[in-house]
């Protein structure tokens, strides 16, 4: 009975071990399981020669590896002020047992990968090579640093390297995350002053990082240094290039000024006053307008700043109407909410004075071949000749000794040299920062660029006998500004303030000379105007200073406004 009852308990076990053998699959044999790749051992004997050089020999001991065995080794490292240490491995070989093995190497952002193709199973692969660039020069002294294990895809179950050198002085060992700082499971110095380190399983991705120092003299530092780009490291302001970039401004400040000096000082003492009056005592007693060196408005503004501006050509034709050249008559008002508009005509029997050749082109300007123009028919043909009237108050100027050459051309050469030198400047602090650290020496360039284009403004330069007059237009301006005007005649109070107008437009004092020119209405009727200047009907001497201000704002707009 118990052999039965045996019999039938070792049947049914049995049958339950092959039911759960066919839920769970076949059996494999012993020594067939499936394992995870596994680094069980990693051994490195490095020699550091007295130049820095690191001569390493490395055995690695693989387990379960299927296709390529990657290993990586941290080859720069990130210092401040954006400096890197870099580390070179070269003249790499490996091989398994007597097979050499072909290996790729590949640097990429802080880390060199050494790819190592073919490798499966359990297997014994030897690397040797050798690195530059590890031995530096630190706030500790000379120390080597080096990361020879990093990023594995498998555990390292047991990692030994050892150091042959001269004599060191201290060694540190940290092994984990990137930024972790666990202490390795060895790290010291051996009796006969060999650098032993050993670290137990090493999980994959984990660091091992080594430190070790010198003596002062024993090893030479041959770190590789490399910069960061960065906007900081682009403008370094360390002394070589700080001192450079000043020195270059200092030099480009003294060449300007000597340009300024030699090339655009006017020859001339523009606060010298020369005695000078718009009017003189004629023969019959009467007082005669009579300008001294037959200035006119246009030319004074355009001596004074050496360049011809909308006040020196709206001046110009007042001044052509006062001396009867022209009339302008202001038109009647739709409403008091319309746009004012004047009537420009040419006065056939002109005086026979002599126009200047800027004036002559001006007018020719203004009506064409016509004989009566409105400002608001100013158009674009007007505003296309506008440029030879320039060009013919540049030449005049020259003509009558002001200046060598005409102050337009002057700018325009030395304008056009120093958006040359800034573009320049502009093009060489790019270049500089990109690659390298003298982006301030570009900068200085470029602001000299800067200064120069700002001299040109001031590069025309009045000739000697541009002096006198200039003084004359200084006792001029003082005449308009502080004359009282009550002692002109009262027979010609309303002709010689009308002649004085242009010129105060442009000297200053206009309003007081308007205001005399309104103080000659004393009646409360409506008032024609002058000669030169008629109103609308119903239009009084009071409304002059409004109606001129209007006419100037709109022959500005008519003549320049593109």
């Amino acid at each position: 009975m118990r052999l039965r009852l045996l019999g039938a308990s070792l049947c049914a076990l049995g049958s339950l071990t092959f039911a759960i053998g066919l839920a769970a699959g076949p059996v494999l044999p012993a020594g067939a399981a499936a394992t995870a790749p596994t680094i069980t051992s990693y051994d490195s004997e490095v020699r550091v020669e007295r130049d820095g050089l690191l001569r390493v020999a490395e055995t690695w001991k693989l387990t379960g590896h299927t296709g390529t065995f990657t290993r990586h080794i941290v080859t720069r490292e990130h210092l401040p002020a954006d400096v890197d240490h870099v580390q070179k491995v070269e003249d790499l070989e490996v091989k398994a047992g007597d097979q050499v093995k072909d290996a790729e190497v590949n640097t990429s952002g802080d880390v060199t990968s050494i790819a190592v193709g073919n490798v499966d199973g359990v297997a014994e692969l030897s690397f040797n090579y050798v690195v530059r660039g590890a031995v530096a020069k630190t706030l500790n002294g000379t120390e080597l640093r080096w990361s020879p294990l990093h990023g594995l895809n498998a555990e390292v179950q047991t990692a030994n390297v050892t150091f042959s050198v001269p004599q060191v002085s201290h060694v540190q060992c940290s092994a984990g995350a990137i930024d972790a700082n666990t202490p390795c499971t060895l790290a010291q110095i051996s009796e006969t002053s060999a650098p032993v380190f050993k670290q137990f399983a090493l999980p994959p991705g984990n660091t091992m990082r080594i430190t070790i120092g010198f003596p002062d003299g024993q090893i030479a530092a041959n770190e590789i240094v490399e910069y960061r780009k960065s906007f900081r490291r682009s403008f370094s302001a360390d002394p070589a290039q700080l001192l450079t970039a000043l020195a270059v401004l200092l030099v480009g400040a003294a060449a300007l000024y000597f340009l300024y000096r030699t090339r655009g000082r006017d020859q001339v003492d523009a606060r010298r006053v020369v005695p000078a009056s718009l009017f003189s005592l004629g023969t019959d007693t009467k007082i005669v307008f009579s300008p001294p060196s037959d200035l006119r408005p246009g030319e004074v503004g355009t001596l004074i700043d050496e360049r011809i501006d909308p006040v020196d050509v709206t001046a110009t034709i007042v001044d052509l109407a006062v001396r009867g050249h022209l009339i302008i008559t202001e038109l009647d008002h739709e409403n008091e909410f319309a746009r004012p508009d004047w009537e420009l005509k040419r006065v056939a029997n002109a005086p026979s004075e002599q126009l200047h050749r800027y004036e002559n082109v001006l007018v020719r300007a203004l009506f064409g071949d016509n004989d009566t123009v409105r400002v608001s028919e100013l158009g674009k043909q007007v505003r296309a000749a506008l440029g030879e009237v320039q060009d013919a108050l540049y030449d005049d100027v020259v003509k009558r000794g002001w200046f060598v050459e005409r102050p337009d051309r002057t700018r325009s050469l030395w304008n056009t040299l120093g958006i040359a030198a800034t573009v320049l400047g502009v093009i060489l602090t790019v270049l500089l920062a990109v690659f390298s650290a003298w982006g301030l020496l570009g900068l200085a360039v470029t602001a000299v660029g800067v200064g120069l284009l700002v001299l040109g403004r001031h590069m025309p330069a009045k000739a000697p006998a541009a002096g006198r007059v200039l003084g004359q237009i200084a006792s001029i301006r003082g005449e308009l500004l502080e004359m009282d005007i009550r002692e002109l005649p009262d027979d010609q109070h309303a002709e010689l303030c009308s002649r004085a107008l242009p010129y105060a437009v442009v000297l200053g004092g206009s309003d007081r000379w308007i205001d005399a020119l309104v103080a000659t209405d004393d009646d409360a009727d409506e008032d024609e105007g002058f000669n030169w200047y008629r109103g609308p009907q119903g239009w009084h001497l009071q409304y002059l200073p409004d109606s001129l201000r209007n006419l100037t704002t709109n022959l500005t707009g008519a003549l320049f406004t593109r």
